[in-house]
């Protein structure tokens, strides 16, 4: 019964560690590379021509 229990947390620990790895991934790099930015960061804009020439 203890080898089953003992081998339970570590096998806990790697299934949230890997389920987290992925979300952290796309929270902390696919969002804010398609919004172009973390939120609440200053934007850099580069100098634009205040009409758009069309």
């Amino acid at each position: 019964m203890q080898s089953r229990s003992a081998d339970f947390l570590p096998t806990l620990l790697a299934v949230v560690l890997a389920t987290l790895l992925p979300v952290m991934s796309v929270a902390f790099v696919s969002i804010p590379f398609s919004i172009g930015g973390h939120p609440g960061e200053p934007i850099m804009v580069a100098a634009r021509p205040a009409f758009h020439p069309s």
